[in-house]
């Protein structure tokens, strides 16, 4: 069982007692709390499982609650010595009587022995006092073992004792002395060492230089002797407290404990008090802390004004204050946090409003969306179209519009464009048909400004393969239609050799022949030159070519997305 374990277990035990209002019986689990909570050497209660701390919490302030038992009378607590001393006396006389007894009785003329004194009465009321006494030191003594100074405090207040030292843990046992070893087995004589040479002599110090003489030091002014530590004055105890919580809270103020004060007015759920208290002994956020519980935004105000700026923000919403939190982001103003409030309370469409103050169009058009107000919604979403735009990023502009169905608007943004970019963005927002219009349109264009570089290329896009290679190769691009011939295959294959053949691309021509069985053709490969000095004719753009030629039209456009979408 672990010690949090064991403290939950006594707390059992000492809730039984409590329940009965028993204090001699409360002193016992007491005790063990104290005896298990002091190996785990806790720094604040914040270490303990959160089962065990809320137990150990409740259960004390029960404790500490229960009402004082009334004093004795004076009469009483005067008569308690003389018993204590005649119940001292009596076991010394008792022997004699004993001895007086066996030697003679009455009849026999022996003188009668005198009667013992009765044994005194033990007054209960003393007794209650005593033990809640001792209950409310020993919950003084739980709290400092948990790691609570202030409530530790508190409790050796009520007590009116002072809080003793723990006890020191103890001392280690004296190691025991270990058995003789047996006899070591003899090793053979280790050889003698050579005698050391002699050391030289220390050269005197007045040798190296003689030391100057220091001026005398100016006297020091005397001073008062200080009294000896002994003579200090002993801090007085602590009177005891008495009455109600109230009364007691009245004499810790009056003893300048403000804050122990403060406390005892807290846990009593007077927070007015508790806040004036916990700002005369300067502790600010305990003084925040009871103003909001007791909803005193006025004094929450003023303290908040207190507060580094940079400890306001995560306070109030540690303390749940999302009233004054808002009221701190709107005088800062930070609209984004001030949305966020408004959507942890599920107010959308004043979280739209603040995130577009805020300049955030997305989030904006997301909380209108939320809040179903398709008006707003789609106003925002125009204007981050816009902005999106005037940033360059035109692909991201038409995704929010295909998004919604607006495929005409999407096409409008996209229209600017070089017509091969174009054409990839819309391939990859999936508008095919409004794609293949595009490609058809400037297929008919480069027919008509005769092209034949460019209309190879629209029909490659459009997939139109063969029309494609026989193109390029009538436009003397037999560098772009041989890999087409390739793709194609089938009874494509022996013009994509003869290409290969004509261009001296020895190895793709040996490759090709041989996959056709070609025997003259592989030959005539194999008498190629491994690396022609300048390309064949054919093989080079011609003048007349668009400026993007070099490169393919799938791959042109595909780096051209790329760069748009970033």
């Amino acid at each position: 069982m672990g010690p949090g374990q064991r403290v939950i277990a006594e707390l059992s035990v000492l809730e039984k007692a409590l329940s009965k209002n028993d204090f001699a019986a409360e002193k016992g689990p007491l005790e063990a709390i104290v005896r298990s909570l002091r190996p785990m050497n806790l720094k604040s209660l914040d270490d303990l499982d959160l089962n065990t701390r809320g137990r150990l919490i409740t259960t004390l302030l029960r404790v500490q609650r229960q009402p004082k038992p009334a004093l004795p009378e004076a009469g009483a607590e005067g008569a308690a010595p003389e018993a204590s001393a005649s119940t001292e006396a009596a076991p010394s006389e008792a022997p004699a009587a004993e001895g007086a007894a066996e030697g003679a009785t009455p009849a026999e003329g022996g003188a009668p022995a005198e009667a013992a004194p009765a044994a005194p009465a033990v007054d209960p009321a003393k007794e209650k006092h005593a033990a809640w006494v001792d209950v409310m030191a020993l919950v003084g003594r739980v709290w400092r073992a948990a790691g609570d100074a202030d409530r530790s405090q508190a409790a050796f207040a009520l007590s009116g004792r002072e809080p003793a030292p723990e006890p020191a843990a103890p001392a280690r046992e004296e190691r025991a002395e270990r058995p003789p070893r047996g006899d070591r087995p003899e090793r053979g004589e280790r050889p003698a060492r050579g005698e050391r040479p002699p050391r030289g002599e220390r050269p005197e110090r007045g040798a190296a230089g003689e030391r100057r003489e220091r001026p005398p030091r100016a006297e020091r002014p005397e001073r008062g002797e200080r009294p000896p530590r002994g003579e200090r004055p002993e801090r007085a105890p602590m009177p005891e407290l008495t009455g109600d919580w109230k009364e007691q809270a009245t004499q810790l103020e009056g003893m300048g404990r403000t804050r122990d004060a403060a406390r005892l007015h807290e846990r009593n759920n007077s927070f007015a008090d508790a806040t004036r208290l916990f700002e005369a002994g300067g502790d600010l956020k305990s003084a925040l802390r009871t103003a909001l519980s007791g909803q005193d935004n006025d004094a929450a105000r003023r303290l908040v004004g207190t507060l580094p700026a940079e400890q306001i923000g995560p306070t109030l919403e540690k303390a749940g204050a999302y009233e004054l939190l808002m009221e701190h982001y709107v005088a800062k103003a930070d609209f984004e946090n001030v949305a966020r409030l408004y959507e942890r309370a599920r107010q959308f469409d004043q979280a739209a409003l603040a995130y577009e103050r805020a300049n955030k169009l997305t989030l904006a058009r997301k909380a209108y969306e939320r809040a179903r107000d398709l008006a707003s919604a789609n106003r925002i979403r125009g204007m981050e179209v816009k902005a999106l735009v005037e940033r360059g990023d035109r692909l991201g502009a038409a995704t929010l519009l295909v998004a919604v169905g607006q495929r005409r608007e999407a096409v409008e943004v996209l229209s600017p464009l070089p017509p091969p970019k174009a054409f990839h963005f819309m391939q990859r927002l999936t508008l095919e048909d409004e794609a293949k219009e595009l490609a058809q349109r400037e297929l008919a264009r480069a027919e008509q400004e005769q092209k034949p570089a460019g209309r190879a290329r629209w029909l490659e896009l459009l997939g139109d393969t063969a029309a494609a290679a026989e193109t390029w190769t009538q436009a003397g691009r037999k560098d772009k239609a041989l890999p087409l011939y390739e793709k194609l295959g089938g009874e494509h294959l022996p013009r994509a050799a003869q290409l290969a053949e004509e261009l001296q691309q020895r190895d793709k021509a040996i490759a090709l022949y041989t996959q056709l069985n070609d025997s003259a053709g592989v030959e005539r490969a194999k008498a190629l030159p491994e690396a022609p000095a300048t390309p064949p004719a054919g093989s080079t753009p011609d003048a007349g070519d668009d400026a993007d030629s070099a490169a393919s039209p799938t791959e042109n456009a595909s780096s051209a997305g790329e760069q748009e979408s970033q």
